[in-house]
């Protein structure tokens, strides 16, 4: 029980902030496979494996008490997540607003968009805020 607390000893509010942004790209990961998982025409699979890459290189990256490099790694690989599910989802946005097909967005479109809307946000948001209370700003 003293190392746990010895190892949140020194932690500052973004090494939190960090840990939402693990729980957010799981969740987002999970969402989106859950989503898209069984249509290739949307589903980025690259991309998914690009988030789980990155948390894994995060979690590395934390257990050799790098703390300072993990917001950059999660935020830059969500980042090319994002972009990937728009090159996936693209020609389906079209087709609803033009009106081709489908008159309106399906509840998966808008649940994986506003997750990954909220990921970038706080991921970006992450890499400004300090992961210890003994880094220098």
């Amino acid at each position: 029980m003293e190392k746990i607390k010895n190892y949140f000893k020194d932690k500052s509010y973004g090494f939190y902030v960090t840990i939402a942004v693990f729980l957010l790209t799981l969740v987002t990961v999970i969402v989106y496979g859950d989503a898209y998982g069984s249509n290739d025409r949307y589903m980025s699979w690259v991309g998914a494996g690009l988030m789980i890459a990155g948390l894994v290189i995060a979690i590395v990256l934390t257990a050799l008490k790098q703390h300072e490099w993990v917001p950059p790694v999660l935020a830059l690989a969500n980042f090319i997540a994002l972009l990937l599910y728009v090159t996936k989802i693209y020609n389906y946005v079209a087709v609803v607003m033009v009106g081709i097909d489908v008159a309106s967005f399906s509840v998966q479109f808008i649940s994986c968009t506003v997750m990954f809307s909220i990921l970038i946000v706080v991921s970006v948001a992450d890499i400004f805020f300090k992961q210890s209370k003994k880094e220098n700003a």
